[in-house]
């Protein structure tokens, strides 16, 4: 389905390639399309865009157009699928344009994934990655979701191989900081514990990681200081985070647990069962079942 429309895209801008037509109508096709989608008329909005992009095959304004019917599709029809082959059909036409067809791989892989389709999403964030002279937030915003895509596909070793890439080569630290817990995240569900143990290690002691990840850190940490029954350790992490944890309640809770298995060696903890019984109010008093046998014994 998404080739099928993809090819009737290129087919109209093949199409009117050689027709020649007057531009001074162009500026008011495409300002009533906007106008349209600004006041939340979308089915005119999307025909305006329509129609400049049929009768304009050089226009100015192809690129707004192209993104305008993204957000329509993609946005306010919720039809991600479309969304998808409208990208696509827009990087068949700026695709040649190194600023902007990372970016359009990028937005597209992002559809896809909205799809999922996460094979289809990795292809195209790995050609996003091959095109020259990109910012360096760019290349470190199309790592980080490759990596998270590979996590997707439970693709692990490459997710952990991506973010250890981010990690190294980004020169933002709130970026490092990310990929190392996300790499040590990644690292615990394969039960690859020591390396783990390792990445976050190296991002507790990092001096501009970010309050929030280096709380969330040193919680992963603790609990892997606990499986290994170093729980000494494992205080002394929490005693440092326990204002600073997204969950300051939670950590506190895991403080006080790992504090009584510390004094308790290691003992399981058994917590003490309140027990509230209420005696049934029969309305009489204690003596009254004396006198009830007694009576009984009469009869």
């Amino acid at each position: 389905m998404r080739q099928w429309l993809i090819l009737i895209f290129v087919s109209l801008i093949l199409l009117v390639q050689g027709c020649e037509k007057t531009s001074g109508t162009d500026s008011g096709v495409i300002e009533k399309a906007r106008k349209n989608f600004i006041s939340g008329f979308y089915v005119e909005s999307e025909k305006g865009f329509e129609r400049y992009l049929e009768d304009n095959p050089q226009g100015k304004d192809r690129l707004e157009a192209w993104n305008y019917l993204v957000k329509i599709y993609s946005e306010v029809r919720q039809d991600s699928e479309k969304g998808a082959s409208l990208l696509e059909a827009m990087y068949l036409e700026f695709g040649h344009r190194s600023d902007l067809a990372p970016g359009l791989k990028r937005k597209l892989a992002e559809m896809y994934i909205r799809n999922g389709q996460y094979k289809l999403a990795v292809e195209a964030l790995e050609k996003s990655l091959e095109f020259p002279d990109q910012q360096p937030k760019q290349i470190d915003t199309t790592r980080a979701l490759l990596a998270k895509t590979f996590c997707s596909l439970r693709n692990y070793d490459l997710a952990i191989y991506t973010y250890n890439d981010l990690a190294e080569n980004t020169s933002d630290p709130d970026v490092k900081a990310k990929a190392l817990y996300e790499m040590a995240n990644t690292l615990t569900l394969i039960h690859a514990w020591e390396r783990a143990e390792s990445e976050l290690k190296k991002l507790i002691v990092m001096k501009d990681a970010p309050q929030n990840i280096h709380a969330e850190a040193a919680f992963m940490l603790a609990d892997i200081y606990e499986q290994k029954h170093e729980y000494k350790k494992a205080v002394e992490l929490l005693k440092e985070i326990v204002n600073t944890y997204p969950n300051p309640q939670a950590a506190q809770y895991k403080l006080n647990y790992l504090e009584k298995l510390e004094l308790s060696g290691g003992k399981e903890i058994v917590e003490p069962v309140e027990r509230n019984i209420k005696v049934k109010d029969t309305g009489k008093d204690d003596n009254d079942n004396d006198g009830d046998d007694e009576s009984d014994g009469a009869i």
